[in-house]
């Protein structure tokens, strides 16, 4: 059995552009007119909580359950965009691939996301994932992402031969190596920059074929 689990920001959906806006919103709305990193790979951990965490201490602000505060202004935003008619589509094909191995007993499907749980669930429902029966780890989990990720996978709950996880930025491609994980790219920000890699979904046929080419042995986590 293979566990295979996605990223969901530019990896499942588009949501670039409005998220990013939304939060970096939600944060000053919360905050003040703080000082934000153009750059989200400045951070040391790219999540909604671990980037915030370090926003504030960058700007010099105690925690007294600003992240809370944040956190629940951001799921508004987001709500409002998307009942405005906001664009949150899902990146090409990707529908359909995961509808195909939830329908597949060889494999086990799971998100692990840097956002927040809340917001996560709502993008990929406007989009038309189906979450029925699929295990979700998000930020509310842990700052960094390789906590996030190990989290998913030990909610899956079984010993498989490989694991294997999307993303679309260098982090997810790093954080995949500390864990001994298989990866695939996706998207224009790792074009040429990690060995197997795709534009999007939309050829099932050849993610299927990357996805068995990878070899590797057994992990375990219990």
């Amino acid at each position: 059995m293979i566990a295979i689990i996605f990223d969901i920001d530019g990896t499942l959906v588009e949501s670039f552009g409005f998220d990013d806006a939304c939060y970096v919103s939600a944060v000053r709305e919360v905050l003040g007119d703080v000082y934000i990193h153009e750059d989200w790979s400045q951070y040391k951990n790219v999540t909604d909580t671990g980037s915030l965490r370090q926003i504030m201490e960058e700007n010099n602000i105690p925690e007294k359950g600003q992240i809370k505060e944040v956190r629940t202004k951001f799921g508004e935003l987001i709500r409002q965009y998307l009942q405005n008619g906001g664009k949150c589509h899902e990146k090409e094909g990707a529908i359909c691939l995961i509808d195909r191995f939830l329908a597949d007993s060889s494999y086990k499907i799971g998100f692990a996301t840097g956002g927040w749980e809340h917001t996560a669930k709502m993008k990929l429902q406007y989009a038309g994932f189906n979450l029925k029966n699929t295990v979700l780890t998000s930020s509310d989990d842990g700052d960094e992402r390789v906590v996030i990720m190990k989290k998913c996978l030990l909610q899956l709950g079984h010993c498989f031969q490989r694991v294997v996880y999307i993303g679309d930025a260098e982090w997810d491609m790093q954080a995949t190596k500390k864990l001994g994980w298989h990866f695939i790219g996706v998207g224009a920000r790792l074009k040429g920059k990690c060995e197997y890699w795709v534009e999007d979904f939309s050829s099932q046929d050849a993610f299927m074929k990357m996805l068995h080419t990878q070899q590797g042995n057994c992990v375990v986590y219990r």
